[in-house]
């Protein structure tokens, strides 16, 4: 899996990114396992809110392999706080796509299975 790593407003310190690879990149590579045709895009940024004071953080993340993409986005006022949610949501958004495809396949083996049954 590539990862690409984007900011904006703000630079990504080491500190920074070996936390995103801990909490975003670990999570995405256990769960995809080793598809070397999966990209990770990464976007870091400190947002400017006109209406909301002090610091506004948004973390995005697109795990992108073949034509399936799956998105998650974040914001808050913690960076720390944004990364850990950010990860949480791209597992969920992850694991949901996996019990889809399963779901299908079942599916699909169900009604071939009742196919097979009827008599002809």
């Amino acid at each position: 899996m590539r990862t690409v790593y984007k900011t904006k407003n703000t630079t990504l310190t080491t500190t920074m990114r070996e936390y995103l690879e801990d909490k975003v990149v670990r999570v995405a590579d256990r769960l995809i396992g080793d598809d070397e045709a999966a990209i990770l895009e990464i976007e870091f940024a400190l947002d400017t809110r006109h209406h909301r004071k002090g610091e506004v953080w948004r973390a995005e993340a697109n795990l992108a392999f073949g034509k399936k993409v799956i998105r998650a986005e974040e914001t808050g006022e913690d960076p720390h706080a944004v990364i850990d949610a950010l990860g949480d949501e791209l597992s969920r958004e992850i694991k949901s796509f996996k019990d889809k495809s399963k779901t299908k396949h079942i599916r699909g083996a169900r009604t071939i299975k009742n196919i097979l049954k009827k008599p002809q």
